[in-house]
């Protein structure tokens, strides 16, 4: 991009000595032409002076930040789930565990990571808008990986993985896991499987409860 000429006081010494308009008003001693002649061009290079100054060379204008991509209800939806909780058998009531489960990435992501004597592991979870569904990657310390999908059935956050499955070659095996939000402000986690997606057999069944409880 052609830039704009910079005018300084030795261009105007020059302009004033070229000028044959300007040496003709001072030599007949007509201050107030003089005046009229100079005046527009001092204005010009004070302006072209201060905007040097407030902005240098090489100075770029700083980009708009993008809007938040992830502001959706549905980025909501698993948010029940988000805290610091100790972790207990449903059924029995003995400890299984603790998670700190938190929001990251402004807002996008919803990391797990969950805690046993001898054992740990965690989860990113997220609402996918091209598809619509929630997807939660699992890893562990054990070296296992998973991967679910789902979303919102009847106010339950319901979350499946279907895999080859390995005791039953050629078929594919399903695990899922269905997230509730207690009136009491606990959270039950209930998984089971199935190898035929008719006959599902509990995995466990969790219930989250707040530290602070």
């Amino acid at each position: 991009m052609r830039q704009p000429v910079i005018w300084g006081r030795s261009e105007l010494a020059v302009w004033r000595i070229a000028d044959p308009e300007y040496r003709r008003a001072f030599s007949k001693g007509e201050p107030m032409k003089v005046i009229a002649l100079v005046l527009p061009m001092a204005l010009a290079i004070a302006s072209q002076m201060a905007m040097a100054q407030a902005s240098p060379p090489g100075a770029t204008t700083a980009a708009a930040p993008p809007p938040p991509a992830c502001t959706k209800p549905e980025n909501r939806q698993f948010d029940f789930w988000i805290g610091h909780w100790r972790v207990i058998n449903t059924t029995d009531r003995q400890p299984a565990g603790e998670s700190r489960i938190e929001k990251l990435y402004q807002g996008c992501t919803i990391r797990e990571n969950w805690s046993e004597p001898g054992y740990d592991g965690g989860s990113l979870n997220t609402f996918v808008a091209t598809d619509g569904k929630w997807h939660q990657t699992w890893t562990d310390s054990s070296g296992s990986w998973r991967e679910f999908v789902g979303g919102l059935v009847d106010g339950k956050m319901v979350l499946v993985w279907a895999h080859p499955s390995v005791r039953t070659p050629g078929k594919t095996a399903q695990e899922r896991m269905i997230f509730t939000a207690n009136r009491d402000g606990t959270v039950r986690q209930y998984s089971d499987a199935s190898i035929d997606g008719v006959k599902w057999v509990e995995r466990y069944d969790y219930t989250y409860i707040p530290v602070a409880l």
